[in-house]
């Protein structure tokens, strides 16, 4: 009898979690895209944070990252370090086709053609020190490592370009940029280019594909809908869906952050390198996505109080910077009764404890 009590309460006890499990996948499914939820091929949800966690995917010696003690809590406010964080699938990695997970990343524009491959989590051969996790049982969809029953279903990773290089720095320098003394010089961590420059930046994961023939590691294609795009220019005869090439249901655009980052080099020491970008702005340039304008005021502190003003000294607005992490505060382009400001010049004063800051800017809409 005891046995029996034993084997019913885990029976209600695994009951609740895949009510659990079944209700995240209602929820996740939910803010997919309309393609891929309406197919039911799973979804990944993704995250990404201008922060330091710890990375998901550091490598122990015979064992994974699920049977491992989770660290506390590692947020913490890193200049030049973006995380991301996406949820595995069960019903994915129980495909025989499953090869593992890449995290791709695009500046400027959520433009999936132009995505860069930062980092893979690989099942291939001669890949394997890149997949430390578990693996899913195809049976019970369990996470299983050595046997056990694990938890590490999210994966955390810091994007590799976080990490600086150390570089030899002139102490002294001409305004030419040039040294003016040999063998004095010091090493410096210096931030590499990519993601940290203050640009809008997406990140994406998609599925790898299991690679059984030959040597290229590419998405896993996972069939849709025909492809008619473009009047049908993709299909063989017009009109005939058969023809059509299908679109592939593992793809960046349904994988990707709902929201971009913009990781920066950290707030500034001081106030005299404060700026203002883009200057002068200039409206429908390249860079602004429709309807969210905005320019960026630059190199500020960890707290400032920014007041915008006309060249007749009218208030426009006020913004109150308090960012541990950022050394940017964006600006609308509206005054405080929410009204998009006209073309012209304005000025800005920057207040920050005792010390303040003072210059102008122009618009041209």
């Amino acid at each position: 009898m005891a046995a029996e009590g034993e084997a019913m309460t885990e029976s209600v006890s695994r009951r609740r979690i895949w009510r659990r499990v079944a209700a995240g996948l209602l929820f996740t499914l939910s803010f997919a895209p309309a393609l891929a939820r309406s197919a039911g091929f799973p979804h990944i949800p993704v995250w990404a944070t201008p922060y330091g966690f710890e990375d998901g995917s550091h490598f122990k010696p015979d064992t994974c990252v699920g049977r491992l003690t989770p660290p506390a809590d590692s947020l913490i406010s890193r200049p030049r370090t973006v995380t991301i964080r996406f949820l595995r699938d069960r019903r994915a990695e129980a495909r025989p086709d499953f090869g593992g997970y890449r995290v791709w990343r695009v500046v400027n524009a959520p433009d999936t053609s132009k995505m860069t491959l930062i980092r893979r989590f690989s099942l291939n051969i001669g890949a394997g020190l890149t997949w430390n996790f578990s693996t899913v049982d195809t049976t019970t969809l369990e996470f299983m490592c050595k046997n056990e029953v694990v938890h590490d279903s999210v994966v955390t990773v810091v994007d590799p370009d976080s990490s600086g290089n150390y570089v030899k720095v002139c102490r002294h320098v001409d305004h030419y940029g040039r040294c003016l003394s040999r063998g004095d010089s010091v090493f410096a961590l210096v931030a590499p280019a990519g993601p940290h420059n203050g640009f809008l930046t997406w990140y994406s994961v998609t599925y790898e594909g299991l690679n059984t023939q030959d040597n290229v590691n590419i998405d896993l294609f996972v069939p849709g809908p025909p492809d008619t795009s473009n009047n049908w220019a993709n299909c063989g005869t017009p009109g005939d869906t058969t023809t059509c090439p299908r679109i592939n249901l593992n793809n960046k655009y349904a994988n990707m952050i709902s929201a971009p980052v913009v990781p920066t080099s950290g707030p500034a020491p001081n106030l005299r390198s404060i700026g203002v970008v883009p200057n002068p702005f200039r409206a429908a340039e390249a860079w602004d996505q429709p309807g969210q304008s905005e320019l960026h005021f630059i190199n500020l502190p960890v707290h400032a109080v920014i007041k915008i003003y006309t060249v007749a000294g009218d208030l426009v607005a006020q913004l109150n910077h308090d960012d541990p992490v950022h050394d940017y505060q964006a600006w609308n382009l509206k005054n405080d009764r929410g009204n998009d400001v006209a073309s012209g010049i304005y000025m800005y004063r920057i207040v920050s404890g005792d010390f303040t800051f003072q210059s102008r800017f122009i618009v041209v809409r």
